[in-house]
């Protein structure tokens, strides 16, 4: 087909008109910076839209009349899988950061419903207001980050409700022809159950929307967590490689019995040193830096800070009988691991531990403070609370330390994030690790890598990739283009055997919407036909563009 173009500066007009100049940014610092990312990128960002609730279908039908393709964000912090990137070469983008309201909360059903561009500080602090009686599951990214954003993204958490995308009630989608709809028993005027029961009469839509670009997802009812009367976490630090399995091997016949709800994490030593420091830079000024950083480093920090070969951070909730008769099976199944030191820590030890640190400091010999930075917010975490502390993982090869705005694509952060399940058993977790050991190094980059127990049959092996993007590596070569090929190998190798992402990063979506099953992408596109014959709602996400193309005019 011939490329359609489309002249910009009309929509901007139009644009300007209803949202008003505000809301409609066109300055080229902005533009650049809203184009850049944690990785290399080569879209570009033609505009930002910013309407409000009511504004969206008239945005959108502008978009529609002029063939401009609208990329969707919320927060646009989409750190280590694109940030505000398009997924096309060029879109304007529908920035939702203005449906931000919180309503329809039920204390006694535990629900709430959130605009697109609630954030995780803002929900954490509307329930605290509303006394506390129910907690959200937060993630380790940002409190200012998107709770409809990560949902839409199959996002996960920590707590008995950390598999997001399970406890969605209800929502409310914007299709590209400006229709509205609501899904489960939302479409039945006056309907008591709406929220309660997802799926609803007939056909459940929910999915659909769901990594995808079939609607824009206006907001959403989500399932909360009761505060539970008791709560306590745990964590287990092993100091052999081979705990791997041992852990795995101890977890999942908790998980699997109900014994633990929460989603354990499992964290290699890279992971947790991220979290305790940067790159130890001064180790290496007297002669050329070595890329990944020497084993015998690792060792030194590790034993400098208490971390084990493989960390495990968990949590248990319930009442103070369950979680008792919970803390002696965990206690009992994790006694498999050799060698491991397992801590049980409530609310009440945790305040005792941060008021009388020195003197515990003096005698454990411990970097106390510098630890509690990182159980506090970990442990809060869990209770629902989110934090900032655990972005700082993401300067590990940083030269300059986060100045507490944690801006990645203005810092120059590199960061690529990969993300690959696999059957929660011992062999597939370190047949995963044997794929991230062997890649990773053999382009500079640590291993550092956290496998999570998403559900009782599943675990999910999240990869980081951390770089200084403008720093120049060893060979020549940029830190982006390492970083590249890296990711590029990983998902080579990790397909070998059969493991595949949960999610991408924007740059590997247009190879992941033409892999797989023929007849299933057929499918979608006749779905992306249906609902948006002319393509503008966020291409190439998820769903292989059409082979109509977009070119910008100007007057």
């Amino acid at each position: 087909m011939n490329a359609e173009q489309f002249d910009i500066s009309v929509a901007i007009s139009l644009w300007q008109q209803l949202l008003g100049a505000d809301y409609v940014i066109t300055d080229s610092q902005n533009l650049h910076l809203a184009a850049s990312a944690t990785l290399p990128t080569n879209s570009a960002v033609l505009a930002i839209l910013r309407p409000a609730k009511d504004q969206v279908a008239a945005t959108v039908a502008i978009a529609g009349e002029h063939g401009i393709p609208l990329y969707t964000i919320s927060s646009g912090k989409n750190w280590g899988y694109g940030s505000r990137v398009p997924s096309s070469k060029s879109a304007v983008l529908l920035d939702l950061r203005r449906l931000n309201e919180i309503s329809d909360y039920d204390p006694a059903h535990h629900l709430v419903t959130v605009g697109a561009g609630v954030t995780q500080r803002q929900l954490a602090d509307y329930l605290k207001a509303q006394g506390g009686s129910d907690w959200m599951d937060c993630t380790g990214s940002h409190p200012d980050c998107s709770i409809v954003g990560n949902t839409v993204e199959r996002g996960f958490g920590h707590t008995p409700y950390g598999e997001h995308a399970n406890f969605i009630g209800a929502m409310e989608v914007l299709l590209a022809d400006g229709r509205v709809v609501k899904t489960g028993f939302g479409r039945f005027p006056g309907a008591k159950a709406c929220g309660m029961y997802k799926w609803g009469l007939g056909p459940a839509f929910d999915q659909l929307f769901l990594q995808s670009n079939l609607g824009i997802v206006l907001s959403m009812t989500i399932w909360l967590m009761p505060k539970p009367e008791k709560f306590v976490a745990f964590y287990l630090s092993a100091g052999s490689e081979e705990a791997l399995e041992q852990i795995v091997a101890a977890l999942v016949p908790l998980k699997r019995s109900g014994v633990i709800t929460s989603l354990p994490h499992i964290a290699n030593a890279y992971r947790v040193l991220g979290g305790m420091q940067q790159y130890p830079w001064p180790l290496f000024d007297s002669g050329a830096t070595p890329y990944p950083m020497p084993g015998g480093v690792t060792e030194q920090l590790k034993k400098q800070w208490q971390v084990g070969t493989w960390n495990v951070s968990g949590a248990l909730y319930g009442t103070k009988e369950q979680v008792a008769n919970a803390r002696a099976q965990v206690r009992k199944a994790l006694k498999r691991v050799k060698g491991a030191r397992l801590n049980f820590i409530s609310d009440e030890l945790l305040r005792f531990i941060e008021i009388f640190q020195k003197p515990i400091a003096f005698v454990t010999r411990m970097d106390l403070p510098g630890m509690l930075k990182v159980l506090r917010p970990v442990h809060d975490m869990m209770k629902g609370q989110p934090s900032s502390q655990f972005l700082t993982s993401s300067y590990w090869r940083m030269k300059q330390a986060p100045d507490g705005q944690f801006d990645m694509d203005k810092d120059g952060v590199g960061l690529i994030w990969s993300a690959f399940v696999a059957p929660a058993d011992p062999h597939n977790a370190r047949e995963l690790m044997q794929i991230v050991d062997q890649v990773l190094p053999s382009y500079g980059f640590e291993p550092a890598v956290t496998l999570t127990l998403l559900n009782e049959r599943c675990i999910d092996a999240v990869v980081s990739i951390s770089f200084d993007r403008n720093a120049s590596a060893p060979n020549g070569k940029s830190w982006d283009e390492q970083a590249v090929m890296c990711r590029d190998q990983l998902y080579r190798a990790m397909f070998e055997k059969g493991f595949y992402p949960y999610r991408t990063d924007v740059n590997k979506m247009a190879e992941m919407t033409r892999f797989g099953d023929a007849t299933y992408l057929s499918v979608l596109a006749d779905l992306k036909q249906a609902l948006d014959p002319k393509g503008i709602l966020s291409p190439g996400r998820y769903i292989a563009e059409s082979s109509k193309k977009f070119t910008e005019t100007k007057q």
